[in-house]
C-alpha cells in the first residue's frame, strides 16, 4: 500500500465468466438469447419474460425499483444458489428507475435547489454524480459475480451532434459508459431474410465470431465452452469484521492517506474497505504488515552501568 509495496501481481490465465451486453430493437431476439443461457435467474424490469415461461426454464423477479435490483444482486453475490446466469432485462428500465429514485431523494432534500419545482424535480448537473456512482456500483457487483451476466438494452435513434434531430443510426438506450463496462457487446437485428443476426461490437475474450454473424445460443456455447458457461457459481466471501479491524489498524500505523487508499482499493475493484473480498483483504493486510514492519525503527538495547565500565 506504500510506495515501496507494489500493487501489481503476476498475470495469470483466468476462466472469467461471460459478461455480455445485448442491445437491439424490439423483436430482435435479446430476451430469447439471454434465457437460453444455463440456469438463469432473471431480473425482469418490464414484464417481458411473461411470454417465455412455457419455452424456457428460469426463475424470475419482477423488479420495479432500483433498490430491488441492487438487493437481488447482493443476494446472488453472497449466498449459495444453483443459478449459473443472471439476466437483467432490460437495463434501460433500471437506468430510468435509478433516475426516478434520486429525483425523489433530491425532491425531499433540496427544496431550495434550482431543480425543485413544487410537484416535480429537474435533475441538476451535480446530481448526476450520485446517480452514476450508484449505477457503477451495481456494475462493479455484476463483474464480481461468479455467474454469466447477460444484460439487455433497448435501441434508440442516434442523432448527429451538429444536426437538429438528424438521425445518423442507432445506439443503446442506457447509461453512456455501458460499452466500457462489459467484456462483450452484441447488437442484435433481423436481416432482410428474417434471420436473427448479431454485430460484434466488442469482445475481450476474442472467442466470439468477428463482424456480423447469424446468432444463436449454440454459437456462443461453441465459442466459450459449455463447461465455462454452466459451471456452478461460488458465493463471494466478503471482508470480515476482524479483517476490517486489522486493516484500519495497519492503515493508521502506515500513515496511508485517503487518496492513496482509494487508489489502492480501486486496483482490487473496491470503492470502500467493506467492498473487499476476504481474499483481497488478506493480500492487503500482508502488504501493509510488510510496509509497517519495514518502517518500524529497530529496538535499541538499554544502556546499563556495565556498558560504561
Amino acid at each position: 500500500m506504500l510506495a515501496n509495496s507494489s500493487p501489481f501481481i503476476p498475470a495469470a490465465p483466468t476462466n472469467r465468466r461471460q459478461k455480455l451486453f445485448l442491445w437491439g430493437d424490439s423483436g430482435d431476439g435479446k430476451t430469447t438469447l439471454a434465457l437460453q443461457h444455463p440456469k438463469p435467474a432473471v431480473l425482469d424490469l418490464e414484464g417481458g419474460t411473461e411470454h417465455y415461461g412455457d419455452r424456457f426454464a428460469f426463475d424470475v423477479l419482477k423488479a420495479t425499483t432500483a433498490d430491488e435490483v441492487s438487493a437481488a444482486v447482493d443476494w446472488l453475490l453472497t449466498h449459495p444458489h444453483d443459478y449459473c446466469t443472471l439476466v437483467i432485462d432490460p437495463i434501460t428500465v433500471y437506468w430510468d428507475a435509478l433516475q426516478s429514485k434520486w429525483s425523489d431523494i433530491f425532491m425531499r432534500r433540496n427544496k431550495s435547489s434550482k431543480g425543485h419545482h413544487l410537484e416535480y424535480y429537474s435533475l441538476q448537473a451535480k446530481d448526476w454524480m450520485s446517480i452514476k456512482a450508484e449505477f457503477k456500483e451495481l456494475v462493479r457487483k455484476l463483474i464480481q459475480l461468479d455467474m454469466n451476466v447477460v444484460v439487455t438494452a433497448r435501441q434508440k435513434a442516434l442523432y448527429a451532434d451538429n444536426g437538429f434531430m438528424r438521425s445518423i443510426g442507432e445506439t443503446f438506450d442506457g447509461e453512456k459508459s455501458l460499452p466500457y463496462l462489459f467484456d462483450s457487446i452484441l447488437r442484435l437485428y433481423r436481416d432482410d431474410h428474417g434471420r436473427y443476426m448479431a454485430e460484434n461490437l466488442k469482445d475481450r475474450s476474442g472467442k466470439l465470431p468477428k463482424g456480423q454473424f447469424e446468432v444463436s445460443y449454440e454459437v456462443i456455447e461453441r465459442a466459450l465452452g459449455e463447461e465455462s458457461l454452466a459451471r456452478p457459481a461460488v458465493p463471494l466471501r466478503l471482508v470480515t469484521a476482524d479483517q476490517l479491524g486489522e486493516l484500519n489498524r495497519l492503515i493508521h500505523a502506515a500513515g496511508v492517506t485517503p487518496a492513496v487508499l482509494a487508489d489502492r482499493l480501486a486496483a482490487y475493484g473496491a470503492a470502500r474497505l467493506e467492498d473487499l473480498t476476504a481474499e483481497n483483504a488478506d493480500l492487503i493486510i500482508g502488504k501493509l504488515q510488510t510496509a509497517v514492519g519495514a518502517h518500524t525503527p529497530p529496538a535499541t538495547t538499554p544502556v546499563t552501568e556495565d556498558d560504561h565500565a
